[in-house]
């Protein structure tokens, strides 16, 4: 999936509407998921962190390393979880009209999908349009070739 496609599902104007085929509607949606997921930074409760031993005795611990790779695994089903949660309500929510601006939307619901918020950020600064932009000027200059062989 291209910025491009990105882009076009987190206009809130046209969302999957963007989009001809439903395959890619689908496959923008599972990448929009995982770049929210990467944004989402699970809260440790304080009480889990030992503190014991001194840190270089425990990076040096084989329980210490198991221990570390358990939680990740744990907590990454976590943010996947609340990220699936979070494009599904952005998506469920009702269209802007056209007039309307898409960035004022995202300002006004930071709140509301703070992780979307970010991805968003990083990737409405490219055009909303599914179509990669080379056709357009590929296009142009086959007009541009074919009325100068009229000349």
């Amino acid at each position: 999936m291209t910025a491009l496609s990105l882009s076009t599902l987190l206009d809130p104007r046209y969302k999957q509407l963007g989009f001809c085929n439903l395959s890619n509607a689908q496959a923008a949606v599972d990448r929009l998921t995982r770049e929210c997921a990467g944004f989402i930074v699970p809260a440790v409760p304080q009480e889990s962190v030992p503190s014991v031993a001194p840190p270089e005795v425990q990076d040096r611990n084989l329980w210490g390393l198991l221990d570390s790779h358990v939680e990740a695994e744990q907590q990454a089903p976590n943010a996947t979880a609340s990220a699936i949660a979070e494009v599904q309500g952005y998506l469920r929510d009702a269209h802007l009209s056209r007039v309307e601006d898409p960035l004022k939307y995202w300002t006004e619901h930071k709140a509301v999908y703070p992780h979307l918020f970010q991805v968003a950020v990083r990737y409405l600064c490219t055009p909303a349009s599914s179509v990669p932009c080379e056709r357009v000027f590929s296009k142009a200059g086959e007009i541009v070739n074919q009325r100068r062989n009229k000349l």
